[in-house]
């Protein structure tokens, strides 16, 4: 009865760990706001991406600034040469931060409300006030910028699955707790504690092979979510990418942690048995 009742504890025990994973991972890395911000921080350095995002930034920014009424026929023309030059300035990548923390704050309160259009929301704002510094740069003339340029695009997936990312980021905490306590009391429960523990850690690097298997699976579901705008698609298939990198160091560490326990184990079974003998 206790070996059935050790082995049901750490079986479930490893359920709710392969859960708690990558939870806990899209609670720091897409629910936080920081941790959003530091996963996709790289994507504003990617040459391709800069080229799909200078068209989308051409032409919110064409139909936000307010140029003087000579300059109307010149506009598109100067606005696009001052998009593509903003990438070398030394405002860029604090501007593509503060992009990307008002997206993120402005997507997850759109995601899953049926009353807001498009639930991927793009702002704008600071990449297109670096433009209009630009223009006004080479137009000598003080450009007015808008205090927000908010892209909506349809991202009909997205709005499912970010609430059930936030519900499942939310949870990451207690899971992992749950999991620990419930790994230690079928370690307690058990009649041979030491091959429990060794079970214990070969369940553990398991799991992290399975998630090692199907990164690249979810790499592919999440470049498929976003559709639509070449920028979008840009966004999702680069931040796929970004995610995978980053997913690979909680895989690593998890290898680690299973070597760890079952390495506690082997010791704690090699020590019991030099005492009864």
């Amino acid at each position: 009865m206790r070996t059935a009742s050790s082995a049901i504890l750490v079986i479930v025990a490893l359920v709710v760990a392969a859960i708690a994973g990558p939870s806990l991972w899209l609670q720091r890395n897409v629910v936080d706001q920081e941790g959003f911000v530091a996963l996709a921080g790289p994507l504003g350095g990617d040459k391709v991406f800069q080229q799909s995002l200078t068209s989308l930034l051409s032409s919110k920014a064409a139909a936000s600034l307010n140029l003087p009424p000579l300059l109307n026929t010149l506009a598109v023309e100067i606005i696009t040469s001052a998009a593509q030059n903003i990438y070398s300035d030394p405002g860029y990548p604090q501007a593509w931060s503060e992009t990307l923390q008002r997206s993120h704050a402005l997507t997850f309160a759109a995601a899953g409300k049926s009353e807001v259009v498009g639930d991927l929301q793009l702002d704008l704002a600071p990449l297109v006030d670096l433009v209009a510094a630009k223009v006004t740069a080479d137009v000598g003339a003080t450009v007015p910028t808008p205090k927000d340029v908010v892209v909506s695009m349809e991202q009909p997936e997205i709005a499912r699955v970010l609430p059930l990312a936030a519900t499942l980021g939310g949870w990451s905490g207690w899971m992992v707790f749950i999991a620990v306590d419930l790994l230690a009391l079928g370690v307690i429960v058990a009649r041979r504690r030491a091959l429990t523990v060794i079970a214990g850690g070969v369940g553990l690097g398991i799991m992290a092979l399975l998630w090692l298997l199907v990164s690249g699976a979810v790499q592919g579901y999440l470049s498929a979510l976003v559709l639509g705008p070449e920028a979008a698609t840009q966004i999702g298939a680069q931040v796929a990418e970004l995610a995978r990198e980053s997913w690979q160091g909680g895989i690593t560490l998890t290898f680690v942690l299973a070597g760890v326990v079952a390495a506690v184990g082997v010791v704690s079974l090699v020590v019991g048995r030099r005492r009864t003998t």
